[in-house]
């Protein structure tokens, strides 16, 4: 195991991922971030370098301290050889199997040897899996080969239908929406999830409208790995375009500091699906995949 410490190979390994994308996405996101500042204070390991076969980025030992935080407890995996992988993988130095923790990867074939070392480590997995999106100006940089029609789609997304600008006022999430934020989040409505989304509201960019009281109604904003994510809309304004306008603004504002930007939706959600193909989005041909692990 091998911890990438220095600018240039963090540098180099993030040239290397987007040579596998959109199978390394989630990973890649993960590690441009960390080369804009690491702000939320992860580390690159890989098991060799500078041919690396897997890469996993997690949290900073320190940082890791709450057994309990599977938000924080977080590994992004890519593995180029996904069937041989689990014995770095199955490493203490590499995954604390002992913590509740979540695994993501834009990776299925992981599965397998996720579930295979979940017995030998008597830990209970769950996994949750959903279709992957890539905004289209960020395709158009990323994978252009996966673009339907290239020539026919413009740089940037779709355009949502108007809102009534005078009810609703653009702005940014402040820490105090965490809580609001929390409540509609699926993965959320605990003390530790309002914990990690006041962490990422204070680091990364964020977008909202506010109501007619000031107080946010539809939002969206960013989390460690680049993602786009948490975005709802409070019930009495659904049904209004309002997340639909909020995803699109900030996916600009995003894609102007030259962020990748990307999000994923549930099967079953049919309106974020409807709303994601009137904005460009593009599926992707891999999975969104997340593995929340617990230790029996």
């Amino acid at each position: 195991m091998l911890h990438l410490r220095s600018p240039h190979m963090l540098q180099m390994l993030e040239n290397s991922l987007r040579k596998q994308l959109p199978e390394s996405l989630k990973v890649y996101g993960t590690v441009f971030h960390m080369n804009q500042g690491n702000p939320f204070k992860l580390k690159a390991l890989v098991d060799k370098w500078p041919d690396f076969s897997t890469v996993v980025v997690r949290p900073e030992d320190q940082e890791m301290a709450d057994d309990l935080d599977t938000y924080t407890n977080t590994y992004q995996i890519y593995s180029k050889d996904p069937k041989n992988c689990q014995e770095f993988l199955g490493t203490s130095d590499v995954i604390n199997w002992k913590q509740h923790f979540q695994i993501q990867s834009t990776q299925s074939s992981l599965n397998e040897v996720i579930q295979g070392l979940s017995v030998p480590k008597l830990v209970k997995v769950k996994r949750t899996q959903r279709i992957l999106y890539m905004m289209p100006q960020t395709a158009k940089k990323l994978v252009p080969f996966l673009m339907p029609d290239a020539e026919s789609l413009h740089c940037q997304p779709g355009r949502p239908r108007g809102i009534n600008q005078e009810m609703f006022k653009l702005s940014s999430l402040n820490v105090i929406h965490a809580a609001l934020v929390d409540k509609f989040w699926q993965f959320g409505g605990n003390v530790r999830s309002q914990r990690y989304i006041e962490r990422c509201i204070q680091i990364f960019p964020s977008s909202c409208l506010l109501g007619p009281d000031g107080t946010p109604v539809s939002w969206a904003l960013m989390d460690q790995t680049g993602e786009m994510r948490m975005a709802g809309t409070v019930p009495d304004y659904r049904a209004q375009g309002l997340i639909s306008h909020v995803i699109y603004t900030q996916t600009l504002a995003m894609d102007e500091l030259g962020y990748p930007v990307y999000n994923h939706a549930d099967r079953a959600n049919k309106i974020i699906q409807k709303m994601s193909h009137t904005l460009q989005h593009v599926p992707m041909p891999c999975d969104w995949n997340q593995w929340n692990c617990e230790p029996l």
